[in-house]
Order: C-alpha cells, then structure tokens, then sequence
C-alpha cells in the first residue's frame, strides 16, 4: 500500500549577512530564508558598524548591544523555523512561496498563524473545487439543452479570487479558510475601494468570495461561518434610476439622425425596448421568426440573467413605435446589433446630440457625514439600455395598466424584482388613479358600442331573412317600429 508523502520535518534555514554601509557608516543586517529552491529575503532592522560582525559565523562580535542583537538574530531562526513546522504540522505538505513570505512576516512581528483544523483543505483547495462544480454546471446545461451559467459568471469568481490573493500578498496576511472573518473581509472591501472599483463592483467581489467560504462550510472544510454575517453584505449607494416619458421618448424617436446611421439604429432599438420592454439581449436577437405581422405580436424566448430561472416564452402584440421600427428594418434587428457595451457608449453620445437632454439633470438626496444633500448628475451620463425596460414599467403603470398586462410584457419570474421596476412619484400615483378611471370609461363606451353593433347586425340578419322569404306584413311592423324608435 502507498503511504502518504508527509513533509512534516522538511523545513529550511535562517542565514544573515552584512548589507553595504549607507550614508550614516552603519550596515545593515538582511535574513534570508533558504528553502528548497526558494530564498525569501527579509529585513531584521538591525544596523552596526562592519568591523562589529563577522561573516563566517554571521554574529556580532563586539559592540554595547552585542548580546541583544544576536539574541533578536537568535530569535528570528528559531521562530521562522517553528513557524514552518507548524505549518507542516497542520497541513501536511509544502508550502508555496507566498506562504513561506507570510510565516516569516507571522514570525517578525511574533504572530503566529491561527488554525482551527489540522490537515485541511486550503483556501485554493476550495475555490478550485468551487470553479470545476461551476464548469461541470455550465456543461451539463448545455448538453441538455438548457440556459447555462454565463462564462462572465465563472470568470468573476476568479477574478474576485485573484483580487483576494493580491490583497494578502500585500498585506501578508495568511490565507486560511478558518481566519478569513468579518474584520478581514472589512479590509479587503476597503482594499478593494483603493483600488478604484465601484460598489457594485467590490459587493460583486465579496459575494464571490462568500460563494468560497459557504462551500467550505457545507462540505465540512471549516466550522468558519463568517460569511453570514452583515459585514459581508457590502452596502452599495441607491441607484440612480432613469426612467423617460411617453413625451420624452417622442422627442427622442423624433430626432433626425439621418446623417449619423450608427446613432440612428441605436436609437432605434433603444426606442424599440422602451415599447417592448425586452432586455438587451432580447430585442437584439428579434429577427422575422419572432414576428407575427397578421396577428401585430412578438412572441420570443428569453434570455434570463439567473442562472436557476426558467425560461420564459414572451407573447405580446406591438406597441407604439415598434411596428415602425421593425418594420423599418424589415423586422430583422439582430443583422444591426451591436455589443452592449458600445450600445451604451453611443446611447450617451445620441442623448448629448438632443438640446432637449443636453443640459437635463437628475437629482438625488445623499447622506454627507451628519448632512442629506441632493446630489446633481447629468442626464446624459446617466442613462444606460436598461433604462429603456424601466421607463416601460413606469410608463404603462402611469397609464393605469393592470400590473398582469405589463407583466406579460416583462416576463418577469421574480415579484419583488418586477415591483423593482416601477419608479412613480406621487404625482404618477394621481396621473394613474385617473388614467385607470379614463380607460374603465373608454372599455365600458367600447363595450357599449359593440353590444349596440351587435344589435344592428341581429336586426339587419332578421330583415334579410324576412326579405328572402317574402314575409312582407312583418317586414312592413319591424320597419314602422323603428321608425316610431327614432
């Protein structure tokens, strides 16, 4: 039988040596860690004369603090090598280079690494293990014809793990699946902020992170149940959520930009969402497939972002310019799509073209130490695809839609994330109570007319019938009646 490879005396050795002289005439005492083909230097914040040391059995020989300086030397052998070997102890195999650089900075400043568990998994241990379980998902939903996991999905949990690992190289801290606690998340969120990632972004990171940890938890790895708690719960500021009127969006549709086609077709499609309320990526696949021109409907597949939502068929018949835009590009959006991200680029050129948007400013109320202030935000800077999906929310809602009218429309499978979309004021509120009364009385007329419709034909059927079969005494009572009716 195989015995297990164990490392547990395997550990290397503290050499010193004499730096050149600086500017003051002294020298200073530099450590080197040898192990294996590793040689991890460090600094012992010892300096003295060059006369003071003797290189062959690298001590100090004479000077007032000789004894306490080869006591510290003394003391940095001795706690580096012990540090190692409780490392060794502990996990049962070689450590990397990074490891050896943060058992001798534990060592320096006489803080000894922490560990619950003894031969455990490593923090990498269980994010490799995360990132296959994620491939294998994203593998399986495609041979099975399912929505997979979206490769951007895998490929931020490794970055968030590269983030993490750059955070520790620079503080030297030691990765360890049980000593990754609140305060430490703490310091790499504000890490992350130095770094200049937005909020969004370093929640995002954390999340990732959490995701590692959660694992390591489930499988029994570390009783570390950090990750609950709130100060992984990065708090990000309120979104700034921009939504355009019907008249806003007429002025937009209206605009000539005839002479600059790229901004045109953007603006298209911008405005075909605004009257779908289809995603990016769902009014960017419309092709004449997706169009029913008899029946004025669009019934699509789409995409969602979760990865454990269901698909969901959208049927829905046209609305306000978008049988003119489809129609303008011979219902075929999909030949002049272009990527989200310079959609958004261009989207922000175009609003900066229109005098009406140019100067339009967004306010909102912020928190300032003890103070709220409103904050002003340009419009045009603002505004991103998605907004077109909210301004259809909030547009119909105004307009005393039923919420399960819009919903068709939105595809939505989450409650709470569809309510997310609607942004009215209290004067939308009012607007709405009064649009809901105005189209109850334009059904009921609507009602009205065809139940009177209905009538007339019965009556035009009866006559008919009467007239092929000659009954001409009841024709003659039916039309005296109507006569003394009007």
């Amino acid at each position: 039988m195989k015995t297990q490879e164990r490392y547990n005396s395997d550990i290397g050795s503290v050499t010193f040596r004499l730096k050149k002289a600086d500017s003051t005439g002294l020298c200073s005492i530099f450590g080197t860690y040898l192990f294996k083909e590793y040689q991890i230097g460090f600094s012992t914040e010892i300096k003295i004369p060059q006369e003071q040391w003797d290189n062959i059995s690298k001590k100090v020989i004479s000077g007032k603090q000789k004894k306490e300086e080869n006591d510290k030397l003394n003391r940095f052998r001795t706690i580096i090598t012990k540090e190692h070997q409780n490392f060794n102890e502990q996990y049962n195999r070689l450590p990397s280079k990074e490891e050896l650089k943060t058992i001798i900075a534990k060592a320096k400043s006489n803080d000894s690494i922490t560990i619950v568990n003894r031969k455990k998994k490593t923090f990498d241990d269980v994010y490799q293990e995360t990132l296959g379980l994620l491939n294998q998902k994203r593998e399986n939903a495609l041979n099975s014809g399912r929505k997979p996991l979206r490769k951007e999905s895998i490929s931020r949990l490794t970055l968030s793990y590269n983030n993490l690992k750059d955070f520790i190289k620079e503080k030297k801290y030691f990765l360890d699946l049980d000593s990754f606690d609140e305060r430490m998340c703490l310091e790499f969120q504000g890490w992350l902020i130095s770094t200049g990632l937005k909020p969004s972004t370093v929640k995002s990171r954390v999340q990732n992170i959490s995701k590692i940890l959660k694992r390591a938890f489930e499988r029994g790895y570390t009783n570390n149940r950090s990750y609950l708690l709130s100060d992984f719960k990065v708090q990000v500021p309120p979104t700034i959520a921009v939504t355009l009127t019907e008249e806003e969006i007429k002025i937009l549709y209206e605009y000539d930009f005839s002479n600059k086609p790229s901004l045109e077709r953007v603006r298209d499609i911008f405005v075909l969402s605004c009257h779908t309320s289809l995603r990016y990526g769902d009014v960017t696949r419309l092709e004449p497939y997706h169009i029913n021109t008899e029946n004025k409907t669009i019934k699509i597949l789409s995409q969602k972002v979760s990865e454990d939502a269901r698909p969901v068929n959208l049927d829905f018949k046209f609305f306000g310019y978008t049988e003119y835009i489809l129609l303008k590009y011979q219902y075929n959006i999909k030949n002049i799509a272009i990527s989200n991200q310079k959609t958004n680029k261009y989207l922000k050129t175009l609003f900066k073209e229109i005098p009406y948007f140019k100067d339009k400013t967004i306010q909102l109320e912020v928190f300032n130490d003890k103070k709220m202030l409103f904050k002003h935000f340009p419009f045009t800077e603002k505004i991103v695809f998605h907004d077109s999906r909210r301004s259809f929310c909030t547009n119909r809602y105004i307009e005393g839609w039923d919420l399960l009218e819009i919903w068709s429309y939105t595809g939505h499978t989450n409650e709470s994330t569809f309510y997310g979309y609607f942004k009215p004021t209290q004067q939308h509120e009012k607007i709405r109570r009064q649009n809901i009364v105005n189209r109850n009385e334009r059904l009921q007329k609507v009602d009205l007319q065809s139940k009177q419709i209905e009538d007339l034909q019965n009556q035009l059927n009866e006559l008919s019938k009467l007239v092929s079969e000659e009954k001409r005494e009841e024709l003659a009572k039916i039309i005296s009646i109507n006569k003394n009716v009007s």
